[in-house]
């Protein structure tokens, strides 16, 4: 018998060698460098949806709002004139509350918009005249408990995705500001941002990315004018929102197709243009938004639209777009450097004017 030893082939395991190695990295690195940005333009086209069905609903809700009421609301419950403030009548006599609150019953926030109602005055014509006697419901909206106490609820579609508006919200101290507009076209107007008061309970109001149009202001730099001709250039390009006052669909003169009922903002960053250093974001009790400073001066000078900043609209989506829904619902993002006339044709009402270019 013989015996035969059991022999085992000899295994040779090579692994990657330095080089290998670096090339497959290279690789991998090269096609994520490839992709990501493709991941990036999709979720920045996901958050640019998102955000524009925020506007859509905000226009939807603002056109029930009209359906029921056959009126629109107001920019916000301030002085409509100076000559309210020269009888003595301040800012303390009115209640200041934003044209957003009225929409929040048509946005399923009725337990959100109930307080105001029941604790305040909400019609302009309860401020038609000068003086709000012995009615303590024509006061600042912050001096309720009631209004205090839901003024700081979270409302997701006034939050547009591609920003981060809450994260500049100070609690405790307010310093979400609020902008008041006074047109009056005998008296002039003036242009106001103001820190909210604190207010007796907490400072904590929420904010928002949406603004309705006031249309054009008659401000021009830091001055308010009474000039005839300038008032007269503003108003042609009178807005959907005007402050206590109470506009309609029917006063869309230019097609609720071709006519801006709200467009982005973002509130002001220490470097506007890169949008770093927030300083401010816009509290959703604030008025409207003009559109004079999208655009040019009274003098012809351009103002530059795409410096962020509390008295522009504007976005933080990539590209320079800023979102803008039409009276109809229809949305749209048009470039922030877009034509000026452009701009203003369609934040006016009734300007009467074929659009200076195609924003199809």
């Amino acid at each position: 018998m013989v015996l035969q030893g059991s022999s085992r082939a000899e295994t040779h395991r090579h692994g990657f060698t330095l080089v290998e190695l670096l090339v497959v990295i290279a690789i991998i690195g090269t096609l994520v460098g490839l992709l990501l940005p493709a991941v990036q333009s999709a979720r920045e086209a996901a958050r640019r949806s998102a955000c524009s069905n925020n506007m859509k609903q905000l226009s939807l809700a603002l056109l029930n709002y009209e359906s029921a009421t056959r009126k629109l609301p107001p920019s916000q419950i301030v002085p409509k004139a100076f000559g309210d403030l020269a009888a003595g009548n301040g800012w303390g006599d009115y209640t200041l509350v934003g044209h957003l609150i009225y929409l929040l019953p048509y946005m399923e926030q009725t337990q959100v918009y109930q307080p105001f109602p029941s604790s305040m005055r909400m019609n302009p014509s309860d401020f038609a005249a000068y003086g709000n006697g012995a009615d303590p419901r024509r006061q600042n909206y912050w001096v309720y408990p009631q209004v205090n106490a839901v003024t700081g609820t979270r409302l997701a579609g006034l939050i547009c995705p591609s920003d981060n508006a809450e994260g500049a919200r100070k609690t405790g101290g307010s310093a979400e500001f609020t902008t008041f507009i006074t047109i009056d076209p005998t008296a002039g107007s003036s242009y106001y941002l103001n820190d909210e008061a604190p207010d007796p309970i907490a400072s904590n109001h929420h904010v928002t990315n949406y603004l309705g149009c006031a249309g054009r202001s008659e401000l021009d730099g830091a001055y308010f004018t009474s000039d005839a001709a300038r008032i007269n250039a503003a108003d042609t390009y009178k807005g959907m929102f005007r402050p206590s006052e109470a506009a309609g669909v029917k006063d869309c003169i230019d097609g609720t197709s071709k006519t801006i009922a709200f467009g982005e903002v973002v509130g002001s960053f220490t470097d506007g243009v890169k949008g770093s250093g927030r300083q401010t974001c816009m509290s959703y009790m604030c008025g409207a938004m003009p559109m004079h400073w999208m655009t040019t001066s009274f003098g012809g000078t351009r103002y530059n639209p795409a410096d962020r900043n509390w008295y522009r609209f504007g976005s933080m989506h990539a590209g320079g777009l800023i979102g803008y829904s039409m009276v109809d619902g229809s949305v749209k993002f048009l470039a922030v450097d877009t034509d000026p006339l452009t701009l203003l044709q369609l934040a006016g009402r009734a300007d009467g004017q074929s659009l200076n270019t195609s924003i199809d």
